[in-house]
């Protein structure tokens, strides 16, 4: 995988229907985490879309880190959620991919570091 993509945007996919349908709904969001944090979880996905390079990825809030075991991307949502990503390879349309594989709670304590 290339560390920089050269799209405007991100398209971004989702790693199963269950992710999909959580990230789709702002209903479903607050349900999980609130009003404040459901919008937050929203936000970062619509940041992260705009994102055209992992450079760009990095410069978001939340502190972008690579998992280098199995190639995903995690990020902070705000303290209340982390998203879990890979970057896939690029489309046949030349579009670069985030896969959104886990929209999970952030753990209690803060950030994981």
């Amino acid at each position: 995988m290339h560390e920089t993509l050269e799209s405007t945007v991100m398209d971004i996919w989702f790693g199963d229907d269950e992710t999909a349908e959580l990230c789709s709904r702002a209903a479903r969001l607050t349900a999980r985490w609130g009003a404040a944090g459901g919008r937050a979880v929203g936000r970062k996905l619509v940041q992260i879309e705009a994102a055209a390079t992992v450079e760009a990825l990095r410069a978001l809030p939340g502190g972008l880190r690579r998992d280098a075991t199995d190639d995903t991307w995690m990020i902070n949502v705000d303290g209340v959620a982390i998203i879990k990503f890979k970057l896939d390879d690029r489309t046949g349309d030349g579009a670069g991919t985030v896969r959104v594989l886990a929209v999970s709670d952030q753990p209690a304590g803060g950030t994981r570091r």
